[in-house]
């Protein structure tokens, strides 16, 4: 009996040792709407005292926007004058680079002041401040929007008179991602800590008569994450490259175009490649230099392609992934 007792309690031990351990960081911003020269590309987005100190705790201290002109109803002209944006950046995070984003929560605790009804056009995380264009934020991952029906609508959509704390979550990785929640995403740790990311949030033009003002006492991210744990002796996943996980794949099965997104593992040249199933050669989808951990694209699409299964392959440094695609009519 105490044989096998010690046998189980061995057991348990290397169990443990194989379990992955669960984490977080949780941060404020460093920046408010003045990285990157912000102001000076898109004004003060009508936030003309905006300091990244006055939402970085639930103290009663707040950043509020200028009075925002209400228009009749929804189909009134655009006005610069009505709508407020905030681009909060530089949190600091220093997740390990070996880690599993799982999940990453806003905090927003706001309020209007007023009579018109105002609340979000986009409240997302964003991955960097410049995109393909030297001034366009870039919006990644799930996106909460003016747009989303009954079904998607979240608390806090429509702003509060007095303030009110609202939890806007998303898991590390999915495929409910942009504005239509229909798009895929992967978050690393390089994109997490980088100085460019951070949080957007956008309002739409105020409903009513007069104008109305949108106030924030404190905008956190918290940042879940899993690391590997090995026991002593063994070789930590960190040791060596980064294996290439599974990409994510959207659509599959497809009738005319799909996209095959990936995370780089090793910085130097990734290849993706699409063979038949007999294994011969159908084309290079993607060919780059890449960096660890950013996220790429391969897009295919061929209408003149017949229906089928279709294997594809990619090769970034020493390390290989491959799996299947269906072609449907």
């Amino acid at each position: 009996m105490g044989k096998n007792l010690f046998l189980l309690l061995i057991l348990l031990a290397n169990c443990l040792f194989s379990f992955a351990q669960t984490l977080s960081q949780t941060k404020t911003a460093t920046y408010l709407n003045n990285l990157n020269q912000f102001q000076q590309v898109f004004g003060d987005q009508n936030y003309p005292r905006a300091r990244a100190q006055d939402v970085a705790a639930d103290d009663n201290i707040f950043t509020c926007s200028g009075k925002l002109t209400a228009v009749k109803d929804s189909v009134s002209s655009f006005r610069s004058a009505s709508v407020s944006s905030l681009a909060l950046q530089g949190f600091g995070f220093t997740i390990p680079e070996d880690a599993t984003i799982l999940n990453i929560v806003v905090k927003v605790r706001r309020f209007k002041t007023g009579t018109p009804s105002v609340g979000d056009h986009i409240l997302s995380v964003m991955q960097r401040y410049q995109q393909v264009s030297p001034d366009a934020p870039s919006r990644y991952g799930v996106m909460w929007t003016y747009a989303d029906d009954e079904e998607l609508e979240y608390p806090g959509r429509i702003y509060p008179a007095t303030e009110t704390e609202y939890l806007f979550s998303q898991s590390g990785t999915g495929n409910n991602g942009g504005f239509y929640h229909n798009q895929a995403y992967q978050w690393t740790p390089l994109m997490v800590n980088q100085t460019t990311f951070g949080v957007r949030i956008d309002n739409y033009v105020p409903i009513g008569k007069g104008s109305v003002q949108v106030c924030y006492d404190l905008v956190e991210v918290t940042i879940e994450y899993s690391l590997p744990v090995t026991s002593p002796g063994r070789a930590s996943v960190a040791a060596g490259a980064k294996p290439l996980t599974a990409p994510v794949i959207y659509s599959n099965p497809f009738i005319t175009k799909t996209n095959i997104q990936f995370t780089a593992s090793e910085s130097g040249r990734a290849v993706v490649e699409l063979y038949s199933i007999a294994g011969t050669k159908i084309r290079t989808l993607f060919s780059r230099n890449v960096m660890p951990g950013q996220v790429y694209n391969a897009s295919f699409g061929d209408v003149s392609l017949p229906k089928g299964i279709y294997v594809y392959a990619i090769s970034n440094g020493k390390q290989k992934y491959s799996g299947k695609i269906i072609k449907l009519e």
